[in-house]
């Protein structure tokens, strides 16, 4: 450094007097501490003289870039005139004669457009022979890369905790916005859906800094061009500069959208999901500006972590929308379950319908057998609006065409009466009771209009799809509570009269009896020998459903059961309630096998004769079974979203903590690799060196293990013959269940090749057997089959369509009971004892399948066995052949490999393994670092770089290489395989690895 510095000096001081003055008044003071900084491998500089001439080591270059080698010499400011503001003062205290310490400060730098930076830096007064101050040294180091991720880290965290607080999905799109607005410091910032088309984007508002305009509603993407529109559909976000020199804008339409919106610069991120264009984030700014690799990959973060916040929003804003209308509904059944009056039950579900809609007016209208008038007894309204009780109108009024819909059956929703063209030439009867948005549902009965639903708005009112469902559902219920009151009544008529209107007048009996025929709740009536005295149609037709027979008048309801006798014992049950005296309510099932069982709620009553003792029974009852049903599927959805929770959080946690292990790993195997190989110390140390290398593969293992389960294990998916796979380890197998295991092995003839990883599948297979083992402590039989989907006649209803193989590991051993089976594929959970077993084999295996478009089936009795079966995809590649002998692939490496990668230990033993394998190997701790090798000629034969870096990744490295150096060859290493930004046509090798595993991927033909 001293002779790179001399050597600078010298070729300066022949062209600058100034300086040559300067330093032979100055020295040898100042040419001691120019010899202290050439030494120094750390970034320092002098100001010297009155002029603060520029005086820096080797180190500092990087930091000048393109300022170098003209700056050495000249003055501070003229090579960095953008700091003078902040680092004036700062000079000017040292050459007061006081030293300064500097943290993270922050300067806009010309590189070559401005950029934010940050610096450490320290600046100390040099003193001359006559201890005045003649220059101030500094020492500094660039900062900027720790501080951003530092700033960027602080800012998702932030982020994610105010999505935490919020269940509106509108508002978590408000805070990401004005969030990434304000921390990228630009002008507007949108998050918006796109249609089905995926042309129209559609945004409900947009952040801006005050000084553009706020652009909401629908836009057409097309109007961008044809580039940006492709671009935003094919998932590639859009990054562009400034909008009137990129050539990606063209045409005058094209401009003119981007000029109307105010738009010079800008970056949009396009949400793909299941292959389909759904949304995106854009990020827009007045002024040209060159966006940093970091800032996009903060804006498509911050777009992932919105849409995810968002959908987990709409999920629980429809599981409480679903659970108040159950709960709203099941009030409304309490409340209206005691009424005896028609009128009543009509009137209290018009109650609360209306102020569970804060509606102005809600009632019921019934038509009369013309269908030419509708007539309102009472309804209620929340006073503002006029009640329609008491009055009789004609359907005319109303609309001919919004009549003839209602007798089809078809719900009338109209949010505004005068803007509607159905409505509109029918405006003055609406306003006749000031109405001006409504919503009606009809009430048909054998097809026949009979009642309508109506809830009104004196104003404009948009009705949502809830509150439809809500109004449907009232309408529905409180009319079967209607015709059950009006049966209910009639029967206590028909009871208290029963002999005297008989004696009177049959024309009576006949009038109630058809009341009771034509309602649609089941009614029925038995005597004390159980033999039906009545029943109507609806529950004949019951009778039918549930139990397969039809009874009549006059037949023993016992001898009706006798093919279903444990049905009969419990209808006799409680009939004999009834029969007792008693009068109650109940709500049961009835019905043998799950296709035929229905749901009852049950109003029982005696019937007294003229003596008061109790001569019959009725019972009046209405089907509940989907209203049940639908409080089980709400109970299970919301045990499904807590589970799903769960296992998200632990995957997310495990696949974290498994990525950092690879790290840990790969230095270790590495390492043990190359000591083994090259059998350093004696016998007892190789020992330990082989002792330490299998404990090492155990946790390699483990790693993936967690990362099967986490979904992130990193698979070389290929086309695999399953067959070959199972008959090739079948005898590993048997060598691990013992002689106390019978193998058998049945695997169908020309076998399709699967979609997996050959490695994962046989320690999937190792693991399964090994579990079949252990329920097996007393032998038995362990079958391994094969075969395809085309051979069975059903397949798991969660797979896609397509063509499958499926691969069964079955035991004869001691099953498991129906509370284990259903916990087997959670992650720790295990049978086996502690210390006995991690809990990770059947998850590993069940994440495997998943992560390859397959499945897990488990099937399993106690006592009997277990059978588990994988479901993979078949392959549309055929099987390749196998690697290269080694030799070969030994003797065709060599050259110069560049090697990347910001872990230290890392780095050192995947160099050696290449040093090795007979390259001169080049290192780099960044892929900055990297990039500045090739602008100073560098040309390596060989790239291998870690993806996961801070700041440009190892894809970004390996596309910016290829594209400049396309002959290089690449090799990405990375713990993960669910990483998007590496593409699928780069080779790719997994942490932690060996040098055979090295040597065999760059032996691969690219």
């Amino acid at each position: 450094m001293r002779e790179f510095l001399e050597r600078l000096l010298g070729e300066q001081l022949e062209t600058d007097k100034d300086l040559k003055l300067l330093l032979a008044e100055q020295c040898p003071r100042i040419r001691g501490v120019v010899d202290t900084i050439a030494e120094a491998p750390f970034p320092m500089f002098m100001v010297i003289g009155p002029d603060r001439r520029l005086v820096y080591n080797e180190a500092y270059i990087p930091i000048l870039g393109a300022r170098h080698p003209s700056a050495l010499g000249k003055p501070f400011f003229e090579v960095w005139p953008e700091v003078v503001e902040e680092v004036t003062p700062v000079i000017d205290e040292a050459f007061a004669g006081h030293s300064r310490l500097f943290q993270d400060m922050r300067v806009m730098l010309s590189r070559p457009t401005p950029q934010p930076a940050w610096f450490t830096f320290s600046y100390s007064p040099v003193r001359g022979e006559d201890g005045s101050v003649v220059a101030a040294l500094c020492l500094c180091t660039e900062t900027t890369e720790t501080v951003t991720a530092r700033l960027r880290q602080a800012f998702l965290i932030d982020l994610e905790a105010a999505f935490q607080n919020s269940d509106d999905p509108f508002r978590i799109i408000e805070i990401a916005q004005q969030a990434l607005g304000s921390h990228l410091g630009v002008s507007r910032v949108g998050y918006g859906s796109v249609d089905e088309s995926e042309r129209y984007f559609t945004t409900p508002g947009n952040w801006t800094d005050g000084t553009v305009e706020s652009h909401s509603g629908t836009h057409d993407l097309a109007a961008f061009g044809p580039h940006v529109l492709a671009a935003l559909q094919n998932g590639v976000s859009l990054v562009i500069s400034d909008a009137l020199t990129d050539r990606r804008v063209i045409g005058p339409e094209a401009a003119s959208a981007f000029q109307a919106l105010q738009i010079r610069s800008v970056v949009t991120v396009s949400l793909i999901r299941n292959g389909r264009f759904v949304a995106a984030l854009y990020v827009h700014d007045k002024e040209p500006r060159a966006w940093t690799a970091e800032e996009c990959a903060l804006i498509r973060e911050v777009a992932e972590r919105t849409w995810s916040a968002v959908e987990r929003a709409y999920a629980e804003t429809s599981l409480r929308a679903l659970a108040k209308r159950q709960s709203f509904l099941l009030n409304l059944s309490d409340y209206l379950r005691p009424l005896a009056s028609a009128d009543e039950i009509k009137q209290m579900a018009a109650q609360m319908l209306g102020e569970h809609l804060a509606a102005g007016r809600a009632g019921y209208g019934e038509i009369d057998a013309s269908q030419e008038h509708v007539t309102v007894e009472r309804d209620w309204s929340d006073g503002k609006m006029s009640s329609l009780g008491g009055e009789t109108r004609r359907l005319e009024i109303f609309g001919a065409a919004i009549i003839a819909e209602l007798k089809a059956g078809r719900l009338l929703r109209l949010d505004s009466v005068a803007d509607d063209p159905v409505s509109a030439p029918y405006a003055e009867g609406y306003a006749s009771i000031g109405t001006k948005s409504l919503l009606v549902v009809p009430l048909l009965k054998e097809d026949r209009l009979v009642a309508i639903l109506y809830v009104h708005e004196s104003q404009p009112r948009r009705w949502t799809d809830e509150e439809v469902a809500i109004a449907s559902e009232v309408a529905d219920r409180t009319w079967a509570a209607v015709e059950r009151a009006r049966a209910e009544s009639a029967l206590r008529l028909m009871n208290a009269t029963l002999e005297e209107r008989v004696n009177q007048s049959l024309a009576e009996r006949r009038i109630y009896a058809r009341i009771v025929e034509d309602t649609d709740s089941p009614i029925q009536m038995i005597d004390r020998d159980y033999r039906f005295l009545a029943i109507n149609p609806a529950a004949r037709a019951d009778y039918e459903r549930v139990f397969g027979v039809r009874p009549r008048t006059g037949q023993s309801l016992l001898d009706l059961l006798a093919h279903v006798p444990q049905q009969r014992d419990g209808a006799r049950a409680v009939w004999d309630r009834a029969l007792s005296g008693q009068s109650f309510d109940q709500t049961g099932w009835w019905g043998d096998g799950d296709a035929k069982r229905r749901a009852y709620e049950m109003r029982f009553r005696p019937v007294l004769g003229d003596d008061g003792v109790v001569s019959a029974a009725y019972l009046i009852g209405r089907d509940v079974t989907e209203l049940l049903n639908e409080q089980e599927r709400l109970s299970l959805v919301e045990d499904q979203l807590r589970q799903a929770q769960k296992l998200e959080a632990i995957g997310q946690l495990t696949g974290g903590v498994a990525h950092d292990f690879n790290n840990l790993l790969t230095p270790i195997i590495g390492s043990l690799d190359i000591l083994q190989r090259k059998q350093l110390g004696g016998e007892r140390e190789q020992r330990m060196i082989s002792g330490a290398a299998q404990a090492a593969e155990r946790a390699r293992v483990l790693v993936q293990r967690l990362l099967a389960f986490a979904r992130r294990q990193p698979l070389q998916a290929a086309a695999v013959d399953v067959g070959d796979l199972i008959r090739g380890m079948a005898e590993l197998i048997s060598s691990t269940t013992g002689p106390q295991i019978r193998i058998a092995v049945e695997v169908s003839d020309h076998l399709p090749p699967a979609l997996a990883d050959r490695n994962q599948l046989e320690m999937a297979l190792l693991n399964l057997a090994v579990n079949a083992r252990d329920a097996m402590p007393d032998g038995g039989t362990l079958r391994i089959t094969a075969g395809t989907s085309s051979e069975r006649p059903t397949r798991p209803s969660e797979l896609a369509a397509g063509r499958y193989i499926w691969l069964s590991v079955s035991d004869t051993g001691t099953g498991m009971d129906e509370q284990t089976l259903k916990r087997a594929t959670e992650p720790f959970f295990s049978t086996k004892g502690i210390g006995k077993g991690t809990g990770l084999g059947l998850s590993m295996v069940h994440g495997l399948a998943l992560q390859l478009g397959g499945t897990l089936t488990i099937r399993s009795r106690p006592g009997i066995g277990t059978n588990v079966e994988i479901w993979l995809p078949v392959s549309a590649e055929a099987i390749q052949e196998g690697e290269r002998p080694a030799s070969l692939v030994s003797a065709a490496l060599s050259g110069t490999a560049l090697l990347v990668d910001d872990e230290d230990l890392v780095r050192l033993s995947t160099a050696e393994m290449l040093r090795e394998l007979g390259y001169d190997v080049v290192e780099a701790r960044s892929a900055e670092d990297a990039l500045k090798l090739f602008e100073q000629g560098l040309t390596p034969k060989l790239l291998v770089t870690d993806h996961l870096m801070p700041g440009i990744s190892g894809t970004q490295l390996a596309r910016s290489v290829l594209a400049a150096h396309p002959d290089v060859q690449v090799l990405i290493v990375s713990g993960f395989s669910e990483v998007e930004d590496v593409a699928p046509d780069l080779p790719r090798l997994t942490k932690p690895f060996r040098r055979e595993d090295l040597a065999s991927m760059l032996s691969k033909p690219s």
